[in-house]
């Protein structure tokens, strides 16, 4: 299968780069800062789940864009991108077997990085309200709203360079933490920004067992927004790569 052999090529590619590093590294250093941060923090276990998970919510978007930023430019260094467009007569196939492979090692330092913490959480410091399956449905959750920034950087560093996808990431990261506020109750689920945190913030509720009746409106506009902007979005960037010839000129 084509897609099969792209994917294998693209994960070879990412050999003698940090790239997989990055994923493994970055899990580790943010779950170790928070277990060791609560073990002698004094709030209280729901407290400590949220930090945590809004704490990965505002990061993640500048971690997207160093690794989208990354992947372009392996590519841009390797023929100006020739390597990318000339791979395959199916030329959107190579665009996505690079944006899976972004996805997979998302997908994996994700879960990583929820598991280092929970089986700590759990098993080190005894804070047992909530068991691995809500930690494995928040890592879905966190995973499920970031696709559409995967989608956005990889078009962005691409077409413009690792520097501005760097800098939107960190841009981005500004907006999570402001639709986190009251500012955001209204809009969130119009905005990708807020997806993510709102969603896992929602989770933990409606874990704790407290009633989201009053917000389940909310939450279904941001369902429908969320998969609806994936796949216009998706279908959008395949239509730009499937035109695209590679960046001009490199800086």
């Amino acid at each position: 299968m084509v897609m099969l052999r792209l994917l294998r090529a693209e994960c070879l590619k990412t050999k003698r780069t940090p790239f997989l590093l990055t994923h493994l590294l970055v899990p580790l250093i943010i779950s170790g800062i928070f277990l060791a941060y609560y073990t002698y923090s004094p709030w209280d276990f729901q407290g400590k789940v949220t930090a945590y998970f809004q704490g990965l919510a505002c990061g993640l978007p500048i971690i997207i864009g160093l690794v989208c930023a990354m992947a372009s430019e392996q590519e841009a260094n390797a023929g100006h991108f020739q390597v990318m467009l000339a791979t395959t007569n199916r030329k959107i196939m190579t665009y996505m077997a690079k944006l899976l492979l972004l996805l997979l090692f998302s997908l994996g330092a994700i879960f990583l990085s929820i598991a280092i913490f929970s089986i700590g959480f759990i098993e080190l410091l005894h804070e047992v309200h909530f068991d691995y399956s809500f930690y494995s449905m928040a890592a879905c959750i966190l995973f499920g709203s970031h696709v559409i920034l995967y989608i956005l950087h990889l078009f962005v560093s691409l077409q413009f360079g690792k520097g501005a996808s760097i800098g939107l990431g960190i841009v981005e990261a500004l907006l999570v933490a402001l639709l986190l506020t009251g500012l955001g109750d209204s809009i969130w689920p119009f905005l990708p920004y807020g997806w993510s945190g709102h969603f896992i913030s929602l989770w933990i509720i409606k874990s704790v067992g407290m009633d989201i009746a009053l917000l389940e409106v909310s939450l279904r506009h941001g369902i429908i927004a969320c998969i609806g902007g994936i796949l216009v979005t998706f279908i959008l960037s395949c239509l730009w790569f499937w035109k695209w010839e590679g960046r001009a000129s490199e800086h």
